[in-house]
This record gives structure tokens, C-alpha cells and sequence, in this order.
């Protein structure tokens, strides 16, 4: 199989957000998926198991995602996509708002962001799908999003081993 052909799918490059109790936790993340259109949309993340984010998502059953513009710096991405919440304090030196979930939204570089509970996970070999509530959500700003493609060929990004894309 040429898993190069993976890589022509349509996806996004987003921040998401949780918290547990004293505990904030967040990472980059290239695949978020609206999977219904009602007044409180689903939507589908996926984490890989391995990652402090997805624990503590788990924990606390809330998760922010901030949808990056295409003016997203690799200072930015590397914080959020290259290293561990457990380690370093990813919100440090970082813009952000509180949500109305009371969970840190990164509004840095992000067009807009939403606000979800996790109603659903499912195991899904070395990652988690997580199926999620939008509790609310807002634009920021008119810029243009960031796509996996883009972060690729002209942001010229790496993929990290956890991402769901890594190929080694």
C-alpha cells in the first residue's frame, strides 16, 4: 500500500485544549471532523493514546479545539506539536482566553474555536476517536485556515511520531 496517498486527504492543523483539575494539557492535532449539522454538532478528534492530552481529555470529559490560520508559526506549532504537557507549560508566553468551559482556548494564530463536552471514545488501535458536543463557538477573525497540505509544502513542518498521519 502507498500510504503517501493518505496524505491527499483534506485536513486541518488545530490546537486542542483540555483541562483536569490543576492540570492543563494541549497539542496539535491535524484531524477534526463536523460529523453532524444540528444546533449542538458532533464533531470527531483524534489523539493518539500515548499523549498527556488524551489522558487528561479522558479525565475530564472537556476538550477546546482552536483552528489555526495559515499565519501560524513554527514556534507555535512546535510548542503545542512537539513536546509534552507533562514536561513544559505549553500555555506560557502563549495568548488565550478562558472558555466558557472554563478550559484555556489558544486564540493565538486561531480563526476561531469551539467549545465541546466528549460524549463518546472509541478505541482505535493507537489512537482514540473522541466524539464531542459543540457547547459553543466563535470566530475571531476572517484569515485564512491552515491545512495539513499547506503546513507541509510551504510551512515546511514535520510530522511528529504520535500524529495519526507519522509515517515513519
Amino acid at each position: 500500500m502507498n500510504i503517501k496517498s493518505l496524505y491527499n486527504l483534506s485536513n486541518g492543523m488545530y490546537i486542542i485544549s483540555t483541562k483536569y483539575e490543576n492540570h492543563f494539557a494541549g497539542c496539535i492535532v491535524n484531524t477534526v471532523t463536523q460529523a453532524t449539522p444540528e444546533e449542538r454538532p458532533k464533531l470527531i478528534v483524534i489523539v493518539n493514546k500515548e499523549n498527556d492530552t488524551a489522558m487528561t481529555m479522558q479525565k475530564s470529559k472537556i476538550v477546546n479545539i482552536s483552528i489555526l490560520s495559515k499565519d501560524a508559526d513554527m514556534l507555535l506549532i512546535g510548542k503545542f506539536g512537539f513536546r509534552s504537557s507533562k514536561d513544559f507549560d505549553k500555555l506560557e508566553g502563549t495568548e488565550y482566553i478562558l472558555g466558557k468551559n472554563n478550559v484555556p482556548v489558544i486564540t493565538e494564530k486561531s480563526v476561531s474555536y469551539i467549545e465541546c463536552n466528549i460524549i463518546n471514545e472509541i478505541d482505535c488501535s493507537t489512537h482514540i476517536i473522541f466524539i464531542l458536543e459543540a457547547t459553543n463557538a466563535e470566530v475571531l477573525n476572517e484569515e485564512e485556515v491552515m491545512t495539513y497540505e499547506y503546513y507541509h509544502k510551504v510551512v515546511k513542518g514535520k510530522t511528529p511520531p504520535k500524529a495519526s498521519s507519522y509515517n515513519g
